[in-house]
Order: C-alpha cells, then sequence, then structure tokens
C-alpha cells in the first residue's frame, strides 16, 4: 500500500520520502515536508497522535495532512479527524486519481493560506512602520520646532513606551568621563522621582552606564540575577525599589561622542528582541539629535553671550576709568560665561608679593575677604609659583593644591575649581577664580573665555594704573604750578615789602623807641595810658611789617636749635589761657584745649614754632564761638614729627580750604588780616616740612603739621648774658637819620652806656680814630658808606672792636654773610628796650 501511494504521487511529480512506522515517521527531514499522507493505524502507534502533534507545534502547525483509514469510516469518527489531526480524511482503497487531486488540493489550499498569513504579516509590519515613522516624524517636529530640551527627551520616553509598549523609559546624559561614569538620569516615564537620584558608581554599575561606556546596544533579561552586572548596593536597592527586571540600554551617539543612553524597562524577565533594540535605536538617534541641537544652541547662545560681555567690557575698559566698575563685571561675567557657582578676584596686596580677594558673585559668606594668597599655597598660588593656569575637578583632594584654606573651601561648598592669572604686563598683577560646588569640572572652552577675561582685567589694571599715574603727574604739575604762582606772587610782594619795610621799620623804631622812653619817666596816669595806647599801635605796626616779611619769605633763617614740640605747644597753651579760658568763661563759653602724645626732638626756632601754633590755636578757637574742643595730637611717621591740630568748629568749604594759605586771604571779614596762616606756611616750610588741612561744614578742621627729624641735632644756644652787663661800656651809634641816632642814643644812655652818635660812615671812621669804643652800632643803608663797609673798615683797622648792625631790613640780612664780616649783632628796627639791650650784652660777651 505504502509502494502504490508513492508511486502514484510520484508519477504526479512529487517528490515522496517513506516511513513504514510511527518511529520512522518521527525522523528529522532535511527539509520539513510540503504534506504528509499517514495511515490512521500503523504497526507502532496511532497515525492519529502523528497528525496532533504535527498541528499542535507552531513550526508544522500549517503542513497539510491526509489520513487514510480502513477503518474509521463514520461520519462522526471523520470528523473528529478532521477536527484533531489532519486536513483530508481518505478511505481504503483509495483511488490514485483521488489521492493525487486531494494532495494538490491542501497543496494550493496551504499555498493560499501562507500568501494571506504573509499579507496579515506584511499589513502588521506595515502598520507598525508607519506607526514608528508617525511617532519618529512627531519627535521630529518637536526637535526641530523646539528650544526646550527637556520638553523633547520627555517627549520621547514617553513615545518610546507607546510604541514598544512598555510601562518605563527614561534617559541619562554623560556629565563627565574620567576615571568613573558621572551620569545624571533627565527624563523618565513610569519611574518614581527618586530614580533620577540614581547614580552608577562603576561602568558595569547596570546597562546604561554600559551602554555609554561600550557605545553600543546593553540588554540584561534579569539585571538582578545578571552575573554580568555586578550592581553596587545603591543601584540593586533602586531596581528592587521600582520593580523592574529586565533591561535595555541603547547609547546615545553623535559621531563616535557618547552623550549618554535611553534604557527601556520590563517588569518580567526576559529577551529583548532585535526589533525592540532597533526600534530603540532610533529613539536614541532622535534623542542624539536633541541634545546636538541643544549643543549647537547653547554653543551659538554662549558665544553670543560672550561677544555681548566681551564687548561691553571693552567699552566699558574704554569709557571708564573706575577699575571696580570694570572688575565687577568681569568677575560677574566669570560666573555666567562658564556657568559656574560662584566667581572671585584677588588683586595684589603690596609690595609683598601677596594677594587679597576684592571681588566676587555668587559666594555664600564673606569669609574669602579675610583670606591672603601666598606664592605655593591653595590653587591660586600655584598660579602664582608657577605662573600657569589651573584646573580641578575635586579641590579638596588634588595634590597639587596644599591644605591651607580648605577649610574656606570647605565652608564655601569648593569641589570643582579654575583660575587664571590676571596680567599686566608681564607682571601678575590678580587671579580670577570660578568655582563650582559639585564635580561640574570645567572645559578648555572655559579656560579660554576665562582667560579672555582676564586679559580684559588685566588691560583695566593697566589703564587704571597708567591713569593714577597720570592723575598724580596732573596732580603734581597744578601743585607746581601752584607754588609757583604763590612763588612769584610773594617774590613781587617781597621785593615790595622789603623796600617799604626798610622805611617803615625806621619810623616805627623812633615812634616805639620814644613812646617807650617816655613810659619809663611817666608818672601821671593818664599820660601814661596815652603812651601805652602809641606804643601798642606802633608794635602792632611792627608786627604787620615782620609778618609781610615772613610770608614773604624775606627773613633770613636763624639758626636752628633743638625743640621739644610738646613743650612749645604747652607754652603756646598756656600763653593763650587768658583767651580760651578766662575771657571765655566771662562770656559763659566753654573751651577744652588739650595736648596728647608726645614726639622725638626736632631741629628749628623755638619762637616761629610757637607763632605756628598760636596762629592755629587762635584760628581754632575763632571757629568755635560758641565753645568746643581742640586737641594737639602729637605722633611719629617714620622721621616726621607729625602735630594735629583738631577743633569742633564750623569747618570750611572747599573753597576755603584751597585757598586759606593764601596771604591776605581771610574769612574773618574786617577782624582777620589774612596774614596768619600765610606766616604758618611760610615757617614750616623754612623748618623742611609741610602743613595741610582736612575740613568740611559743620565737621570741624583738622591742621596737620609735618616736620623732620634730623638724625642729629645742633648744639642749643648759649644762654645770653645779664642786661646790667652793659653799663659803663662805650657805645658809637651810626645812623643817617636823626631821629634814629636819638633814640638809640637816648635808650642805650637810660641803660647806662657811655654813648657816641655819628651821622654816616665817614664820621664815624674818623670817631674810632679819635677815641676807643666797646661797640660800633651801625645802620646798613646810609648814603656814603654803608653799614657794611664802615664794618669792613673798621675790622681791618681795629680788629678787636666789637660791631653791629641795626637795620631796618629786620632779619633779611644772611647770616653768613653777617659772620663773614666779623659782625657781633644785628638788631631788627623796631626793637624793644630789653631786646636793644640783650643784643648789646652778647656783642660784647
Amino acid at each position: 500500500m505504502r509502494s502504490l501511494l508513492a508511486d502514484t504521487l510520484r508519477r504526479a511529480g512529487f517528490t515522496v520520502h517513506e516511513a513504514a512506522t510511527a518511529a520512522e515517521a518521527g525522523e528529522p527531514l532535511a527539509e520539513p515536508p510540503d504534506l504528509l499522507v499517514v495511515d490512521a493505524q500503523l504497526p507502532d502507534g496511532d497515525g492519529r497522535e502523528i497528525g496532533r502533534r504535527l498541528k499542535h507545534d507552531p513550526l508544522t502547525r500549517d503542513i497539510p495532512v491526509v489520513m487514510l483509514s480502513g477503518v474509521y469510516v463514520q461520519d462522526d469518527e471523520r470528523t473528529a479527524a478532521l477536527e484533531e489531526c489532519c486536513d483530508a480524511f481518505l478511505r481504503k482503497p483509495v483511488a490514485p486519481r483521488e489521492l493525487v487531486a486531494t494532495a494538490r488540493a491542501m497543496l494550493r489550499l496551504r499555498r493560499a493560506e501562507r500568501a494571506t498569513a504573509a499579507q496579515a504579516r506584511a499589513t502588521a509590519a506595515l502598520r507598525q512602520r508607519v506607526q514608528q515613522a508617525k511617532v519618529m516624524l512627531e519627535v521630529a517636529r518637536a526637535i526641530t520646532s523646539s528650544l526646550d530640551l527637556q520638553a523633547v527627551l520627555d517627549r520621547i520616553v514617553e513615545q518610546a513606551c507607546l510604541l514598544l509598549g512598555a510601562r518605563r523609559c527614561s534617559i541619562a546624559l554623560l556629565e563627565s568621563s574620567g576615571t568613573g561614569p558621572v551620569i545624571r538620569f533627565v527624563a523618565t516615564r513610569g519611574l518614581s522621582p527618586e530614580f533620577t537620584t540614581l547614580r552608577p558608581l562603576h561602568w558595569r554599575d547596570g546597562t546604561t552606564a554600559a551602554a555609554v561606556h561600550e557605545r553600543r546596544p546593553v540588554w540584561s533579561a534579569d539585571l538582578l540575577n545578571d552575573p554580568a552586572f555586578p550592581l553596587t548596593p545603591p543601584t540593586r536597592r533602586r531596581v528592587e525599589t521600582e520593580g523592574y527586571r529586565a533591561v535595555l540600554s541603547v547609547p546615545l551617539l553623535v559621531g563616535d561622542r557618547p552623550l549618554g543612553a535611553v534604557a527601556l524597562y520590563r517588569d518580567e524577565p526576559g529577551p529583548f528582541s532585535d526589533e525592540e533594540i532597533e526600534v530603540l535605536q532610533l529613539f536614541a538617534a532622535q534623542a542624539g539629535i536633541a541634545l546636538q541641537n541643544a549643543e549647537l544652541y547653547a554653543a551659538a547662545e554662549r558665544r553670543r553671550r560672550e561677544a555681548e560681555v566681551m564687548a561691553e567690557l571693552a567699552r566699558e575698559i574704554n569709557s571708564s576709568l573706575e577699575l571696580d566698575v570694570v572688575l565687577d563685571r568681569v568677575v560677574q561675567g566669570a560666573r555666567d560665561l562658564c556657568e559656574a557657582d560662584f566667581a572671585r578676584i584677588a588683586l595684589r596686596r603690596g609690595p609683598d608679593g601677596a594677594f587679597a580677594f576684592r571681588y566676587g558673585a555668587g559666594l555664600r559668606s564673606d569669609v574669602w575677604t579675610r583670606v591672603v594668597i601666598e606664592p605655593g599655597k591653595g590653587s591660586g598660588g600655584y598660579v602664582l609659583a608657577t605662573g600657569t593656569p589651573f584646573r580641578t575637578e575635586d579641590y579638596r583632594q588634588d595634590p597639587r593644591i596644599t591644605k591651607d584654606y580648605l577649610e574656606v573651601a570647605r565652608a564655601e561648598g569648593t569641589v570643582a575649581e579654575m583660575v587664571v592669572p590676571i596680567r599686566s604686563g608681564e607682571e601678575i598683577e590678580g587671579l580670577l577664580y570660578v568655582t563650582n560646588r559639585s564635580r561640574r569640572p570645567f572645559t578648555d572652552r572655559d579656560g579660554a573665555v576665562l582667560q579672555r577675561l582676564a586679559d580684559h582685567a588685566g588691560t583695566a589694571i593697566k589703564n587704571a594704573a597708567l591713569y593714577q599715574e597720570l592723575r598724580r603727574a596732573h596732580e603734581d604739575l597744578a601743585r607746581s604750578q601752584e607754588r609757583l604762582v604763590q612763588s612769584e606772587r610773594l617774590r613781587a610782594l617781597g621785593e615790595m615789602a622789603a623796600g617799604v619795610a626798610h622805611d617803615f621799620n625806621n619810623l616805627l623804631t623812633v615812634i616805639v623807641g620814644r613812646a617807650q622812653l617816655l613810659l619809663r619817666r611817666e608818672t601821671d596816669p593818664s599820660r601814661a595810658g596815652a603812651l601805652e595806647a602809641i606804643l601798642r599801635a606802633a608794635q602792632d605796626g611792627a608786627e604787620t611789617v615782620r609778618r609781610i616779611l615772613e610770608f614773604t619769605r624775606t627773613r633770613r633763617r636763624l639758626p636752628f636749635v633743638p625743640v621739644d614740640l610738646r613743650q612749645v605747644i604747652t607754652e603756646v597753651v598756656e600763653l593763650l589761657r587768658p583767651r580760651w579760658q578766662g575771657e571765655a568763661q566771662s562770656r559763659g563759653v566753654r573751651y577744652d584745649v588739650q595736648v596728647e602724645g608726645r614726639t622725638r626732638t626736632i631741629a628749628g626756632r623755638p619762637e616761629e614754632l610757637r607763632e605756628v601754633f598760636s596762629n592755629l590755636l587762635h584760628n581754632a578757637l575763632d571757629a568755635m564761638p560758641d565753645g568746643g574742643r581742640c586737641r594737639f595730637v602729637l605722633t611719629e611717621e617714620t622721621d616726621t614729627a607729625v602735630v594735629s591740630v583738631i577743633d569742633t568748629g564750623c569747618g570750611m568749604t572747599d573753597e576755603t580750604r584751597r585757598r586759606v594759605f593764601e596771604p591776605f586771604f581771610t574769612s574773618k571779614g574786617p577782624a582777620g588780616t589774612g596774614l596768619g596762616l600765610a606766616v604758618a606756611w611760610g615757617i614750616v616750610h623754612r623748618h623742611g616740612g609741610a602743613i595741610d588741612v582736612q575740613s568740611a561744614p559743620q565737621a570741624g578742621t583738622t591742621f596737620t603739621v609735618r616736620l623732620p627729624v634730623p638724625s642729629e641735632l645742633p648744639a642749643p644756644a648759649p644762654p645770653p648774658p645779664p642786661p646790667d652787663s652793659v653799663k659803663g661800656r662805650r657805645v658809637l651809634i651810626v645812623d643817617d637819620e636823626p631821629e634814629v641816632r636819638a633814640v638809640l642814643g637816648d635808650l642805650l644812655t637810660e641803660a647806662g652806656c657811655l654813648v657816641t652818635v655819628a651821622a654816616d660812615g665817614t664820621e664815624a671812621l674818623a670817631e674810632c680814630e679819635r677815641q676807643s669804643f666797646d661797640l660800633v652800632l651801625s645802620d646798613v643803608s646810609m648814603p656814603g658808606l654803608s653799614g657794611w663797609e664802615v664794618a669792613s673798615r673798621l675790622r681791618r683797622r681795629f680788629p678787636d672792636l666789637r660791631l653791629g648792625l641795626v637795620t631796618g631790613w629786620g632779619d633779611r640780612l644772611d647770616p653768613a654773610q653777617v659772620r663773614a664780616a666779623g659782625i657781633q649783632v644785628v638788631i631788627a628796627k623796631p626793637f624793644q628796650v630789653e631786646d636793644l639791650v640783650r643784643g648789646i650784652a652778647e656783642a660784647l660777651g
């Protein structure tokens, strides 16, 4: 029967394989059969069981089975066979034509079913592709129409879940790829908010880190039990908490550069198909495009912001000479352009090579303002020592950084940091810092931006230094011009004053001398009072002339002696006590005058310095009509004695302060002459010092006098001889003014001298030939022989004769010229009787 059936089918064109038993029929063929013809009863089994196994196996269920039977011929038996195990049922004996026709019909039916199934699969695949295309198109539209990267990434994970039929999906970005992964999950679907805190700790700590590191799709059918992924405890706890088991991760690549990964999660363990991998790769490609677009946009935006900041800095540098304004803008620009948490600038503090922080943006506290950066210490010290920029991802662990500022860095949260030098020429003038409080490293681009900002800062510092030098030069020039103008003014005034002073002093000498003589002899109080008024008026006139000669600097400097400034000022305070205490109390006003501190001994003229501080105290009292406090504070600055005269008076305007030392300038109205401070200024400058003033309306005034402290003090002046030593001495008076001769003669006669007078130099020489004298007192300016010529001739003719000059030129005579001429004493007109007698006593020894 088997041979008959086989031959029949072969003659019909079929290739036939034969099997005599069920066991033989179970042996595998090289290719699955297109048709099975099986007897219902076989020697070793039931043919219907073979059919049932065939129909229940997914790989063979579509093979048509033709059942032959000579036993099961009833309708219900045939129906059962058709339902369970075969596609056609033929009774034995079977006609060859029927067998061939049935076989061909079964094969036609199979081809038709296969075509239908293939079409259905093609249709389903087409639908899937269309759906994928729609999803990808939607994602692409989102990428091209939105600059909101987060919104695009959220849309990608949402569409991936919908297209792949998954509940969970995520996108992670690679932030750093140093020794270990720094990965942050930025978009999730179906996962808890805490999932974004997951941080893989090594490259096999989950499929996501592995896919990023290996740049290929990586999946695990059961992540918790997969030995290929040794999960760290935090990652394992997070997987268990989320509840997923199978994970597929596909890298996000731009070229060969990994940006992150897209991950798909399933709750049930199991593998992922190639189709799922392919689809997720499409989403990864879209996410990569979105990230690349975001990078390009961010780069363009950064370049735009950089250009704006740099242009603004250039404008500010060119238009502003205020260094603080420019450096504040630099430090803010550094923080913004480098996307740092905070930024700082440190500048050179002084010649000691240390730097201190001056500017900051984003700081939590002012603790940095107390930090001093030294070469070799901390990140800034590294830059100072090497002259090169510095960058670190972990400030606290970097072996290049000393631990000097570790506590301050920890308080501020310093982690990643970059420092570049700010140069002005070849010298480092400052340091520009940017810092992050997390492990967000700075890039080469950040370094280039920071260096450009540092270059701008260096230009600003250089410009500021040039501006300061220029301003100082202008100020020096202005002061020089002011001094020149004042000197020329004083020179012109001095020339006039010197000529006028001589004549005035001669006139005043007569008035003062006669008034003193009359006062000595007057007993009537009423006439004595009138004489005193005359004497005071003449003395005031003499004082005015003296002041004119003072501020015009026509006086010659007398020899300096050691001066105790505290003693001089104390004498001034005591001398003026009647005014600031007695007179003030009578008006119900109270003054508090104090002397504080002490300085080393200086060289000077105590009487002149007393005049300086008397003028300053008078001015302070005038500025406090309702009472107040005046302090003389003595300090030292290196080799300079400093006296600050501080009052609580009405103060001055800027205009008054600038002109206060000008001669004849006064703010006191008719009560002031405008000579006091001008005289003080001249005296201080003759002593090699300086005087300045600081004041503001209603804020008091401070005059500061600075006088040099010499390395070696001059010898103190010898004590003057007693006045009675002139009695009985023979004195020759030489003067072309009769009244002056007369008053000098009467005054010296009153003092006990034996006086002879001469009207000119020739007469004086003749008198000296006739008789001997202890002293010759001569005027300087005389017709014929001058006082200098008289002295010169007398010195040659009488070497032991003592010589003196009485002159209306005041102290204008040069002490060196006086000594060279052999003159023992110079008495300035007008004079007090006591000064005249004391001078003669000194000349006579």
